[in-house]
């Protein structure tokens, strides 16, 4: 029996309902809904869309249009900087604990940035939260971090909603911890760093995200290069290896260039004889 979608929507929503799947992939930017005849009017009827996900993501069903009815809806209330948004957006990434759409995952965080600033304290509250959930206070980190990257001023106050979240990290799983903790790299958090590797000497972060504390401090400028091997992780990466190969490789390419450098110089000294003598001639 066929699946039968939601359709009581006003005309200009039952038009982005309409518009498929062709319509979300590629477009960059995304399509100007306001283009379209949606209002912050229409901000009840797109909250709708996202609270009733499942009735628009039926199992099985790939070819419809109105499966992509959510993605637009987000980027429409993202457009729309829509704050009331900002909770059912949340339980969304709740919600997609068990939906695992890579679509949620990577736009959710962009329509938070559009909202702005005003999304910070309901992302803090929930990386605060005890029953918090894996998956879910990673897009919430990286929710985080884009309000940060599409607003600047809010830098500080992201920063700080992260760390905050970080805080709990002897409760935290470490998947939570490593992720965390690079999107206060993303934001070039100089200001944690010494928390930060209060969190590594405890042995709370999945070292397979972003590395050990030296990769923290490259990232953020506190370091040129690691100092030390990176640590073996993983059952199939050799990090240790690897390192030395970068090290010779690295040990090669100074070396390449002290010859070059070398050569320069002796070219520059010839040159200069050769200048002398020809003057000399002349006298």
């Amino acid at each position: 029996m066929p699946h039968t979608f939601p359709s009581d929507f006003s005309p200009p929503v039952a038009k982005l309902i309409a518009l498929g799947e062709k319509s979300t992939r590629g477009i960059d930017p995304w399509l100007d809904y306001q283009e379209l005849g949606i209002t912050s009017a229409h901000i009840p009827e797109l909250i709708r869309i996202i609270q009733e996900i499942e009735q628009f993501w039926p199992i099985g069903d790939t070819e419809s249009a109105e499966i992509s009815a959510p993605i637009h809806a987000w980027r429409a209330l993202g457009q729309l900087q829509s704050s009331q948004a900002i909770p059912e957006l949340i339980e969304l990434i709740v919600k997609n604990e068990e939906l695992d759409s890579d679509w949620i995952m990577e736009e959710v965080p962009k329509v938070m940035g559009m909202i702005g600033p005003v999304c910070i304290p309901a992302l803090r509250a929930y990386l605060l939260s005890p029953k918090k959930l894996i998956w879910a206070s990673v897009t919430v980190g990286h929710c985080l971090a884009e309000v940060s990257k599409q607003n600047t001023e809010s830098r500080s106050d992201c920063v700080a909603a992260l760390k905050a979240g970080l805080e709990s990290y002897a409760q935290n799983d470490k998947t939570i911890n490593g992720f965390l903790i690079t999107n206060l790299a993303e934001l070039k958090a100089t200001e944690t760093a010494a928390f930060v590797e209060r969190v590594y000497q405890a042995d709370r972060v999945d070292l397979s995200i972003m590395g050990d504390f030296e990769e923290y401090e490259i990232a953020v400028g506190l370091l040129k290069e690691r100092l030390t091997p990176p640590p073996r992780y993983g059952y199939f990466d050799d990090p240790q290896a690897q390192w030395e190969i970068d090290k010779k490789a690295r040990q090669e390419e100074e070396r390449r260039k002290r010859q070059q450098a070398q050569k320069e110089k002796k070219k520059r000294k010839q040159a200069k004889k050769t200048r002398r003598g020809k003057r000399g001639k002349r006298k």
